[in-house]
């Protein structure tokens, strides 16, 4: 399977841009060093003495302030460019990290932890309108599926990597994660051209904040994705609280959420390939399922082989949403608006990343595990129902776009 990995992304070589691999390097050695958001609630609750619903309000601030980020990463993409944004948001984002280690009161660690979601996650929406920018539309899928494999080879180590360290030392979490993040910024500044399209000839330019606003198909897709995403955010606040009262240490959580990583590294490449070409509301439908299913499962039993399993349902969830909406949102947006466009669904995550953590951790405390894993399957199911509602609107888009 490995081999056939590697066949596939030898492929891909030949057909993205230079630019597109630099991104991908960079990004790898980024998502390596992830250490400190799979583990911040542990950090939180082991070594800040804080209560799993003051760990999960914490947590969620990241979320507010990705927010934020997206909104202005987007923003600030279409106006300066693609790599001033990238190169701002990573070494910015490292000099947070590394004070948010530092740091001791808790109004401090929760000022820093907005921070590093302003600052730290704005690249995201420049990353992907630079992408949208040198690949063309019959390779995009691909190259987003590619970029998300490399996101998940860094993770599918990080976690266990940060859960030893963790067990010696937490402030070289915030170290080590903020050393990646630096030199995912100094190769940015020194190999990555900037691929903004010309403003004034650029289809799309002048496309304000509502006019995003105001596309109706965009904006239902960005509301499906924010309640879908709600999902797969309790994978850190509430799933660690979870296996933390079930008697699991942060390395065994640590672990099981590696498999996740490992998951994508071996199947991605092959489910992208398959997937290619099929209508992506149905993707996406089949995606919202899984991931309802996958996350319901962690709630039978505190067996490390039953949440091992749960965790390899929602990965398959995650393989099929993640590069087909980065797509859908490429399609949909004219080439001057790309960074915006990006930014808004960016901040769908962002928005995710905000209430998931408070909402999950709160359920979980007040009414248990099994309303919080049965949530998930609800929302899973509706959000399924509502892409497959959402698919002819979909296609009308595209057969207007076709004919202009």
């Amino acid at each position: 399977m490995l081999r056939e990995v590697a066949r596939r992304i030898a492929d891909a070589r030949q057909r993205l841009p230079p630019v597109y691999w630099t991104i991908w390097v960079g990004t790898l050695i980024n998502r390596l060093g992830g250490f400190v958001a799979p583990l911040l609630t542990f950090y939180l609750t082991d070594e800040r003495r804080l209560t799993p619903a003051e760990a999960g309000a914490v947590v969620s601030l990241f979320g507010a302030g990705q927010v934020i980020g997206s909104i202005a990463g987007g923003a600030l993409a279409d106006r300066i460019g693609r790599r001033p944004v990238l190169v701002g948001s990573m070494l910015g984002g490292a000099a947070v990290m590394v004070a948010l280690g530092l740091t001791r009161p808790l109004a401090g660690i929760a000022a820093l932890t907005f921070a590093l979601g302003a600052i730290g996650e704005a690249y995201r929406p420049a990353v992907a309108a630079l992408i949208a920018d040198v690949v063309p539309e019959r390779d995009r899928l691909h190259a987003y599926g590619l970029l998300y494999w490399a996101v998940n080879l860094g993770f599918a180590l990080a976690p266990v990597l940060g859960g030893l360290v963790a067990s010696v030392s937490y402030p070289a979490l915030f170290v080590v994660d903020g050393a990646t993040m630096a030199i995912y910024g100094l190769i940015a500044w020194r190999r990555v051209p900037e691929t903004r399209p010309a403003v004034p000839a650029a289809r799309g330019a002048g496309v304000g904040l509502g006019d995003i606003l105001a596309d109706r198909v965009f904006v239902a897709f960005g509301l499906l994705v924010f309640v879908l995403c709600l999902i797969p955010f309790q994978s850190q606040a509430a799933l660690s609280v979870h296996m933390r009262a079930q008697g699991h240490s942060p390395a065994v959580f640590g672990a099981v959420i590696a498999i996740n990583g490992i998951l994508i590294v071996l199947a991605q490449p092959e489910i992208t390939r398959r997937i290619a070409g099929r209508a992506p509301e149905r993707v996406l439908a089949a995606s919202a399922l899984l991931m309802g299913v996958g996350f319901f499962l962690h709630a039978p039993s505190a067996a490390i082989g039953v949440h091992a399993f749960a965790v390899s349902v929602w990965t398959l969830a995650e393989i099929l949403q993640s590069p087909t909406a980065s797509a859908v949102v490429a399609g949909l947006a004219a080439p001057g608006a790309r960074g915006r466009y990006q930014g808004v669904y960016t901040m769908s995550w962002g928005l995710a990343s905000f209430a998931g953590p408070l909402i999950g951790t709160r359920v979980l405390a007040s009414f248990g595990p099994w309303a919080l894993w049965g949530g998930c399957l609800g929302l899973g199911a509706a959000v399924a129902a509502g892409f497959l509602a959402w698919g002819p609107a979909l296609r009308r888009r595209r057969r207007d776009a076709a004919a202009d």
